[in-house]
């Protein structure tokens, strides 16, 4: 069962999440402040970790950030009083997967924590009848779906698990325009509540990948353009 770490100073909350994600099973182990919660990030062994911005040592954005720097791609949900859209654009663009607002209902928390472990799992919905290759060209980007891993001009990419499906599930539809719900409920398992968090997750991946990888289209969705050769044998 996956290993949950939970970054938390109000002991109340601590012990309320902690028993409840203990009655489904999951190993939980928390800690109260930024430098524990590096230390515990660094062995490997955390699955995905609930982090609170307002920690006693060091904000909960700086640790994401620093975090990511480092090549720390666990999945992260933030539990945030913050409420303000340009708080929570801001965390998505520094490297968390998700939030959750304070104060939450235990199904919601329990949702999200499960379909980011689903999606960081790679437990990818394959299309009836669907056939694909391990690699995938969409120059200077390739995408290797055996190793979960991308690169741009030769050199790796790090991704978020939550950004990696959503450019994956792009991929599998490449010439198809994809609707933003479609995405969410294949990423998030949900189309309500995740919009804003869609749309950073899309912008990271066109900071990370370049122009011309993700298109818009306006009242269809993202599309990733066909190879040529595909619209070419299409126009045929």
């Amino acid at each position: 069962m996956a290993r949950i770490l939970l970054v938390d100073d109000d002991a109340r909350l601590v012990k309320l999440v902690s028993g409840l994600l203990r009655k489904r099973h999951y190993q939980v182990e928390s800690v109260a402040n930024g430098e524990l919660a590096r230390l515990a990030l660094r062995r490997g062994d955390i699955d995905l970790a609930l982090l609170d911005i307002n920690l006693p040592d060091i904000d909960g954005l700086s640790l994401i950030d620093q975090l990511r720097d480092e090549g720390n791609t666990t999945p992260l949900i933030l539990l945030t009083v913050r409420s303000e859209p340009h708080e929570q654009a801001l965390g998505l663009r520094l490297g968390a997967d998700d939030y959750v607002v304070k104060p939450f209902h235990p199904e919601v928390l329990v949702a999200r924590i499960q379909a980011l472990l689903r999606r960081s799992a790679g437990s990818i919905a394959r299309h009836s009848g669907e056939t694909r290759g391990d690699l995938l060209d969409i120059p200077p980007v390739r995408v290797d779906f055996t190793a979960r891993q991308v690169f741009r001009d030769g050199s790796e990419v790090r991704l978020a698990p939550m950004e990696y499906s959503v450019l994956e599930f792009l991929a599998v539809n490449r010439g198809r325009a994809v609707s933003k719900e479609e995405i969410m409920l294949h990423v998030w398992g949900t189309d309500r509540g995740v919009s804003r968090t869609l749309a950073e997750h899309v912008s990271r991946l066109r900071r990370k990948l370049g122009d011309g990888v993700i298109m818009t289209r306006t009242g269809f969705g993202y599309l990733i353009p066909a190879a040529p050769e595909d619209s070419a044998a299409t126009a045929q």
